[in-house]
């Protein structure tokens, strides 16, 4: 999350994430974005692109070389990623991970549109000097999958580190789009261990009702059409909340007893005689579930577990639209 400081008051205010299709952005501007500003964007080492996607050509977004001659491979996508992504990336490998120079050229070439040679231009691009340049069988003796996207679901994660685990060359680059009066700005993180991101970007919630310390406080949330959570160290959990996320309420021994959409209008209030120890958010688009959905039912819905003993977690789009899917069949 982006915070605009206020350096007179000491605080904070919460800067709009939004996405590319937001600001009218397509794919291929993105991948237009990556290619010319490769090396100021997204990675440490320099990176030379050498190679864009066609229309209706079955060819990876982008094809670069960085200065030892490996070859990364990239997969862009202007939503949040999926599995599929994953193994449309690895086809890619199949089919250009065994180029050899000639081929890798011919691609250079036509990307750039000049009979310029790829290694002539690695050479000058990456300062290497006589004698140090790359021999023709060095090239693409090693492969990089990169997958960029604006969100990893958690599916993704879990096969991205099992084949990182496993030896291949695979990392995740998320990057956030965010609005500020009116003008946008766009961050890139490329991240290890990945898991870590994986909270941080999603856009749906399960928030614990804290049903079993105080049955107040679920019966508020019900009654209220509120997400909350009290006490230091759970209630700023309130604080990811943006407005448009999904929040599901999650009564512990019970399971998902109501959902709604977080209107972004954090707010504070005392609780038990103790001053702004709760803080909540109000909910649109309120349900209350005639039946709940238990927990092994979320875990069977969605093939997957979750944290239930933490005060909020995040879920994928793919959890979430599962989780709706059940409810509207079975619990409405």
């Amino acid at each position: 999350m982006l915070y605009k400081l206020d350096t007179q008051k000491i605080d904070y205010k919460k800067v709009n994430r939004v996405t590319l299709n937001d600001i009218g952005w397509k794919e291929v501007d993105l991948q237009k974005l990556l290619s010319k500003h490769m090396q100021d964007l997204i990675y440490s080492n320099d990176l030379m692109t050498i190679f864009n996607e066609r229309p209706r050509q079955e060819e990876p977004d982008i094809l670069a070389l960085d200065k030892a001659g490996d070859l990364y491979i990239f997969e862009l996508k202007r939503w949040s990623s999926g599995q599929e992504n994953l193994l449309q990336v690895l086809r890619y490998g199949q089919l250009f991970g065994n180029s050899n120079y000639d081929e890798l050229n011919e691609l250079f070439q036509k990307y750039s549109s000049s009979s310029e040679d790829l290694s002539n231009v690695h050479t000058q691009y990456f300062g290497l000097e006589d004698g140090s340049c790359l021999k023709k069988e060095e090239f693409n003796q090693q492969q990089h999958f990169l997958i960029v996207t604006n969100g990893l679901d958690q599916k993704t994660v879990e096969a991205i580190s099992y084949w990182k685990k496993n030896g291949l060359n695979i990392d995740g680059i998320i990057y956030w789009v965010f609005e500020v009066n009116g003008e946008y700005f766009i961050e890139f993180n490329m991240y290890s261990p990945i898991e870590g991101y994986l909270e941080y970007e999603s856009n749906n919630y399960v928030l614990n009702t804290n049903y079993s310390n105080n049955k107040q406080h679920n019966k508020d949330m019900l009654q209220e059409h509120k997400a909350a959570a009290y006490y230091p160290g759970w209630r700023e959990k309130i604080e990811k909340l943006q407005k448009g996320d999904t929040v599901f309420l999650y009564k512990s021994g019970t399971g998902i007893v109501a959902y709604g959409v977080a209107d972004g209008k954090l707010k504070k209030r005392d609780c038990d005689g103790k001053k702004d120890y709760e803080y909540y958010m109000g909910l649109e688009n309120f349900v209350i579930l005639k039946a709940p959905m238990s927990a092994s039912k979320m875990k069977k819905t969605t093939d997957q577990g979750f944290p239930f003993r933490t005060t909020m977690f995040s879920i994928s789009d793919e959890c979430r639209e599962d989780m709706l899917r059940e409810i509207m069949r079975n619990h409405m």
